[in-house]
Protein backbone atom coordinates (compact mmCIF):
# COMPACT_ATOMS: atom_id res chain seq x y z
CA UNK A 1 0.00 0.00 0.00
CA UNK A 2 2.84 2.37 0.86
CA UNK A 3 4.45 1.77 -2.55
CA UNK A 4 1.17 2.59 -4.32
CA UNK A 5 0.81 5.83 -2.33
CA UNK A 6 4.39 6.89 -3.17
CA UNK A 7 3.90 6.01 -6.85
CA UNK A 8 0.65 8.00 -6.98
CA UNK A 9 2.29 11.01 -5.33
CA UNK A 10 5.23 10.89 -7.78
CA UNK A 11 2.82 10.63 -10.71
CA UNK A 12 0.81 13.65 -9.52
CA UNK A 13 3.94 15.74 -8.94
CA UNK A 14 5.35 14.94 -12.39
CA UNK A 15 1.98 15.74 -14.00
CA UNK A 16 2.00 19.13 -12.26
CA UNK A 17 5.44 19.89 -13.66
CA UNK A 18 4.42 18.89 -17.18
CA UNK A 19 1.20 20.93 -17.05
CA UNK A 20 2.80 24.07 -15.60
CA UNK A 21 1.89 27.09 -17.70
CA UNK A 22 4.25 29.67 -19.09
CA UNK A 23 4.44 32.97 -17.21
CA UNK A 24 1.92 35.43 -18.67
CA UNK A 25 1.00 38.97 -17.69
CA UNK A 26 -1.28 41.54 -19.32
CA UNK A 27 -0.58 45.25 -18.91
CA UNK A 28 -1.48 48.61 -20.46
CA UNK A 29 1.12 50.85 -22.12
CA UNK A 30 -0.57 54.11 -23.02
CA UNK A 31 -3.59 53.12 -25.11
CA UNK A 32 -2.00 49.78 -26.10
CA UNK A 33 -2.72 46.39 -24.54
CA UNK A 34 0.43 44.35 -23.96
CA UNK A 35 0.62 40.60 -23.27
CA UNK A 36 4.00 39.30 -22.12
CA UNK A 37 4.72 35.56 -22.06
CA UNK A 38 7.90 33.96 -20.80
CA UNK A 39 8.72 30.34 -21.57
CA UNK A 40 9.68 29.50 -18.00
CA UNK A 41 7.53 29.86 -14.90
CA UNK A 42 9.17 30.82 -12.67
CA UNK A 43 11.90 32.56 -14.64
CA UNK A 44 15.32 30.98 -14.09
CA UNK A 45 18.94 32.10 -14.10
CA UNK A 46 20.24 32.04 -17.65
CA UNK A 47 18.29 32.33 -20.85
CA UNK A 48 14.50 32.80 -20.83
CA UNK A 49 12.42 33.26 -23.97
CA UNK A 50 9.99 36.19 -24.08
CA UNK A 51 7.06 36.89 -26.42
CA UNK A 52 5.27 40.23 -26.45
CA UNK A 53 1.94 40.77 -28.21
CA UNK A 54 0.79 44.36 -28.66
CA UNK A 55 -2.81 45.33 -29.51
CA UNK A 56 -4.31 48.74 -30.10
CA UNK A 57 -7.42 50.06 -28.35
CA UNK A 58 -9.64 48.39 -30.95
CA UNK A 59 -8.01 44.99 -30.28
CA UNK A 60 -6.06 44.88 -33.56
CA UNK A 61 -2.54 43.45 -33.33
CA UNK A 62 0.19 46.05 -33.77
CA UNK A 63 2.94 44.96 -36.17
CA UNK A 64 4.53 48.33 -37.00
CA UNK A 65 6.25 49.02 -33.68
CA UNK A 66 9.71 48.63 -32.24
CA UNK A 67 9.71 46.69 -28.97
CA UNK A 68 12.56 46.75 -26.48
CA UNK A 69 12.77 45.11 -23.07
CA UNK A 70 14.95 46.58 -20.34
CA UNK A 71 15.51 44.47 -17.25
CA UNK A 72 17.38 45.29 -14.09
CA UNK A 73 18.15 44.22 -10.56
CA UNK A 74 18.61 47.01 -8.02
CA UNK A 75 21.88 47.45 -6.14
CA UNK A 76 22.34 45.40 -3.01
CA UNK A 77 25.02 45.58 -0.31
CA UNK A 78 28.32 44.65 -1.93
CA UNK A 79 26.79 44.48 -5.42
CA UNK A 80 26.11 47.20 -8.00
CA UNK A 81 22.84 47.47 -9.88
CA UNK A 82 22.57 45.30 -13.00
CA UNK A 83 20.93 46.69 -16.15
CA UNK A 84 20.38 44.85 -19.43
CA UNK A 85 18.34 45.32 -22.57
CA UNK A 86 17.02 43.28 -25.48
CA UNK A 87 15.49 44.43 -28.74
CA UNK A 88 12.72 42.03 -29.75
CA UNK A 89 12.31 40.82 -33.33
CA UNK A 90 8.86 40.66 -34.91
CA UNK A 91 7.77 37.17 -35.94
CA UNK A 92 4.35 37.49 -37.60
CA UNK A 93 2.24 39.23 -34.92
CA UNK A 94 4.52 38.55 -31.94
CA UNK A 95 7.72 40.27 -30.85
CA UNK A 96 10.22 37.68 -29.60
CA UNK A 97 13.57 37.63 -27.86
CA UNK A 98 15.65 36.27 -25.00
CA UNK A 99 16.35 37.62 -21.52
CA UNK A 100 19.47 36.35 -19.78
CA UNK A 101 19.18 36.71 -15.99
CA UNK A 102 22.62 36.62 -14.37
CA UNK A 103 21.43 35.78 -10.86
CA UNK A 104 18.37 34.76 -8.89
CA UNK A 105 16.19 37.26 -7.06
CA UNK A 106 13.77 40.06 -7.95
CA UNK A 107 14.15 41.66 -11.39
CA UNK A 108 12.32 44.71 -12.74
CA UNK A 109 11.22 44.51 -16.36
CA UNK A 110 10.15 47.41 -18.59
CA UNK A 111 8.61 46.79 -22.02
CA UNK A 112 9.08 49.86 -24.24
CA UNK A 113 7.08 50.24 -27.43
CA UNK A 114 8.07 52.78 -30.09
CA UNK A 115 5.34 53.53 -32.61
CA UNK A 116 4.76 56.62 -34.71
CA UNK A 117 7.61 58.51 -33.02
CA UNK A 118 6.04 58.02 -29.59
CA UNK A 119 7.31 55.66 -26.88
CA UNK A 120 5.04 54.08 -24.27
CA UNK A 121 6.07 51.57 -21.64
CA UNK A 122 4.79 49.22 -18.98
CA UNK A 123 6.59 47.66 -16.04
CA UNK A 124 6.37 44.47 -13.98
CA UNK A 125 8.60 42.30 -11.79
CA UNK A 126 9.64 38.67 -11.81
CA UNK A 127 11.34 36.60 -9.14
CA UNK A 128 14.10 34.62 -10.84
CA UNK A 129 14.84 31.20 -9.34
Amino acid sequence: MKKIAIFTLMLLLSAGIVLAKDYEIQKKAGDLNVVVKMDKNPAVMGENGIDVTVKDAAGKEVTDAGVKVEYSMPAMPGMPAMNYGAVLARNKNVYQGKLNFSMSGPWNIAVKILRGGKTVSTKFSVDVQ
